[in-house]
């Protein structure tokens, strides 16, 4: 769920790559964090986390304040190679605004991946939660050119995610991941915006006998609480996402109350 720290007068959104070991999750955050620009980023951190490995960063994907100067900020998130303890997971999905569902698409790994989409909603059926309530994409990441040949549509009735939009990558060449992460941005962007209709009180994540996932957000009036977002609603102007050389835009509309204003998200790309 998305956090509001008043203070900063910033909305949070946490978004998780999950997947199996060796399917390219911290190649995808490495290669993501290198081509947003150093102004519009915080630091690429990685952190022991239940016994196993977390990779995490934030961003500001916005071009200009929300209504009463307030900023949408992006948290992303991974477990980097074999987790050893399952509650780690759990824990890290704990209040994900969106999932990018990373799996290798060859057939020799097909049973490794319905596994891990299992295991994915266990894990948020922990919370209350099923996997149809959180944005997801499902990132099928090739190692080869030759994966390619996948029917996508085939392996998403066999991972029991049809209902999921699918985009192909290749980690290490970067092809496809930056596209696959802003398909996210707008099925997120609209859970943020719900933010402001909801009562509870929503705390920072943390895995046990490790440090929060989320360094904890509070209001100014209250250190230790954290208060969703106000009434402010947040919708797509037009509905595709346009890129135009080293800028990727997504057209929204912001309405609080009677008051509206129409802004475009700009994610700024490093030229390689």
């Amino acid at each position: 769920m998305a956090l509001v720290n008043h203070a900063k007068k910033e909305i949070n959104a946490k978004i998780i790559y999950y997947g199996p070991a060796g399917c390219g999750k911290s190649t995808a955050l490495n290669y993501i964090y290198s081509r947003i620009k150093p102004a519009l980023r915080g630091e690429l951190k990685s952190v022991p986390a239940g016994g196993d490995n977390l990779l995490f960063f934030d961003f500001s994907p916005l071009d200009a304040p929300l209504q009463d100067g307030y900023h949408v900020r992006l948290h992303i998130y991974t477990l980097t190679g074999l987790v050893h303890n399952p509650a780690t997971w759990k824990m890290t999905l704990k209040g994900a605004d969106g999932i990018v569902i990373m799996m290798d698409p060859s057939p020799e790994r097909l049973a490794e991946s319905q596994e891990s989409v299992m295991l994915l909603r266990d894990y948020l059926s922990a919370y209350g939660v099923g996997l149809h309530d959180t944005p997801a994409i499902l990132q099928l990441n090739e190692s080869c050119r030759d994966a390619g040949l996948v029917d996508d549509s085939g392996l998403a009735r066999k991972l029991d995610l049809s209902s999921v939009m699918v985009r192909r990558s290749n980690a290490a060449s970067g092809e496809g991941v930056l596209e696959a992460l802003t398909g996210l941005f707008r099925p997120v962007l609209e859970r943020v915006a719900t933010a402001g209709n909801r009562n509870e009180i929503n705390t920072a994540a943390t895995v046990p006998g490790e440090q929060a996932l989320f360094d904890e957000i509070s209001s100014g009036d209250d250190p230790g609480k954290v208060v969703a977002a106000g009434s402010a609603r947040i919708s797509l102007s037009v509905p595709d996402v346009n890129v135009e050389g080293t800028l990727i835009r997504i057209p929204l509309e912001i309405s609080v109350g009677e008051s509206r204003r129409r802004m475009t998200i700009s994610v700024s790309i490093e030229p390689e």
